[in-house]
């Protein structure tokens, strides 16, 4: 799947710091929602945030979502559908960095657990939708689960 072309904008979420040079890191995120209707979350130290992460250069969207929940969770993704493109604006304290993160969002269902989660700090935890968007730390991602909402009106 490809980003939105030129002529085709997506929510910028975040403000841009006058005088910064930003990086544009793409990357896959899901909306994982379990029978109960409870949204999945990873919980780190900064916050809550929806499974996925960056795209490494020698990957496609859908390899590095299954990557990164795989690591981050142990489990395995199905992907549901594509739900839409968002950006947010922000520095990376850590690295000082000023990133343009350009997410592509899905509607996946978590798979099987094959393997325990690599990164020590990351826990899964199932939050009700509402609370899930007013916990998440990045607008970007809060405007996915709104767009999941919508979507299942309709």
């Amino acid at each position: 799947m490809r980003p939105p072309g030129p002529r085709t904008s997506i929510p910028q979420f975040g403000k841009r710091v006058p005088g910064r040079a930003y990086i544009e890191r793409p990357g896959a995120y899901a909306v994982i929602v379990n029978t109960r209707g409870e949204v999945a979350l990873i919980r780190v130290p900064q916050g809550y945030f929806l499974p996925g992460g960056g795209i490494d250069p020698h990957e496609d969207a859908l390899s590095a979502l299954a990557r990164e929940v795989r690591e981050e969770t142990g489990h395995e993704v199905q992907v549901v559908r594509e739900l839409g493109w968002a950006a947010q604006f922000l520095m990376a304290r850590h690295e000082e960095l000023y990133l343009n993160k350009v997410g592509q969002f899905f509607v996946a269902r978590l798979g099987p657990k094959t393997q325990e989660a690599h990164e020590v700090d990351h826990s899964l935890e199932w939050l009700p939708l509402a609370e899930a968007k007013k916990r998440l730390r990045h607008e970007f991602q809060a405007w996915a689960l709104e767009q999941f909402e919508l979507a299942k009106d309709t």
